[in-house]
């Protein structure tokens, strides 16, 4: 009895700790909320695909040019998020991105014309591009480091409920309320969330904050990227989100829905159905990471090099497997796919026990960069396979069109291998 006296915490302390954690799941869980927007804006052009072609009077070719300026932009603007995490803070990069998001989405709604609606999808692209890493950073801040990886997870878990707001929902929104209300409602929504952001967020608790105004220099950008870059644990998460993210987003942002009818001989009604199993393989590998594998290093890193393995296995029956798939292989290499996107929030882990707290954003933006610089890359390549082979029947032409994605992932797979964590001597 005495020694359980001696390691009961006092009440008020118990108090303090039950308090701080509310604080922390709070502050966190309204940045996830904004993301989980942002995910529902970046996905919402592939459910509503068809209607957007009748609205703007176009074909595939600039449909698809939309998405790719949308997430060239979310590309480009990777690295000066993490910066600005860091240094404005997440409340306001957070509630600034709600708002562009906010805007684009009521530009997307009104416009009748091929510019006003890409510069719809870019402005939603550039508020998109201020989420995921600026959440991260509330993660950092208010989270010790042994749990930020599980926050990580859930963090994409978050982004997977998003996509699966894009699917069904708006597709059932579209056809009952029609064009203009949908994302007119969406733009309605993202602007309270922005407020919500603008009034609850804090970028960090009290105590973190006076400690880092009197002890935390300010470093030179210069400084901090190059720190950052040089790091083993930042290059290596490089790779690793650079091979599972790249290969969910090929999917479920542009080519999934095309190859799923013109190749594989589904239906537009079955196609949702079917991304939607990739969506829950990503709301899947995501619960996996956080509860069972963030926060450890060793296990992690073989889990998401075999993970890698997996996926580029998936992509290298696509590739050769002669005609359609059974659908008993296209449900598994659907939900692998999907798995694979979920894992990669493990990256982040990585670049956070690589890096000092006070560069933890911008560490999230260069490994963010990993995967959306491969996704970018896929879009050209097979959009420029496609064109050249256009000859081929298309069950022919998508398998010479995914050979560039697979050889993206054994180059980042390799790239993982190489930067493995040594062995202890």
């Amino acid at each position: 009895m005495s020694g359980t006296a001696k390691t009961a915490l006092p009440t008020g302390e118990q108090d303090g700790r039950r308090q701080a954690a509310r604080s922390a799941w709070l502050v966190w869980g309204i940045g996830a909320v904004c993301y989980c927007a942002a995910l529902f804006h970046r996905a919402s052009l592939g459910v509503a695909a068809p209607e957007a072609m009748r609205r703007f009077d176009t074909g595939p070719a600039v449909l698809a040019l939309f998405s790719a300026l949308q997430l060239g932009v979310y590309l480009i603007l990777q690295v000066p998020s993490g910066l600005l995490a860091d240094r404005l803070g997440p409340r306001k990069v957070i509630t600034g991105g709600a708002v562009a998001m906010a805007l684009g989405s009521a530009v997307f709604a009104l416009t009748g014309s091929i510019v006003g609606g890409i510069a719809g999808r870019m402005l939603i692209g550039f508020g998109d591009a201020f989420m995921f890493t600026n959440v991260l950073r509330l993660a950092a801040h208010w989270f010790p480091p042994q749990r930020f990886g599980k926050v990580a997870s859930l963090t994409g878990l978050a982004g997977g409920l998003g996509q699966v707001i894009s699917t069904l929902p708006l597709g059932l929104s579209l056809h009952d309320l029609g064009w203009v209300p949908t994302f007119l409602g969406a733009a309605v929504l993202t602007v309270g969330l922005a407020v919500v952001a603008a009034v609850a967020i804090r970028d960090q608790p009290a105590h973190a904050r006076l400690e880092h105004e009197t002890s935390q220099p300010r470093e030179r950008i210069r400084h901090t990227l190059r720190h950052v870059i040089s790091q083993r644990g930042t290059k290596h998460s490089f790779w690793v989100h650079f091979v599972l993210m790249a290969q969910f987003l090929a999917v479920t942002t542009l080519w999934g829905a095309p190859w799923l009818t013109k190749s594989q001989g589904h239906g537009q009604s079955e196609v949702g159905s079917l991304l939607m199993l990739g969506v829950l393989g990503f709301i899947g590998g995501s619960w996996i990471a956080a509860h069972h594998i963030s926060g450890r290093p060793k296990r992690r890193d073989r889990f998401t090099f075999g993970l890698s393995c997996v996926v580029a296995l998936v992509w290298t029956v696509l590739v050769g497997w002669p005609g359609a798939l059974p659908m008993p292989v296209l449900v598994v290499a659907l939900v692998l796919i999907g798995a694979g996107g979920g894992g990669a929030t493990l990256a982040f882990d990585g670049a956070r026990m690589a890096n000092a707290t006070h560069r933890s954003g911008t560490a999230s933006g260069v490994v963010n960069m990993g995967g959306f610089t491969a996704a970018v890359l896929i879009q050209l390549l097979v959009g420029a396979v496609l064109q050249a082979v256009s000859f081929m029947p298309a069950g022919q032409a998508y398998r010479w069109a995914f050979a560039p994605v697979l050889l993206l992932l054994a180059v980042g797979t390799l790239a993982q291998w190489w930067l493995r964590q040594p062995k202890a001597s």
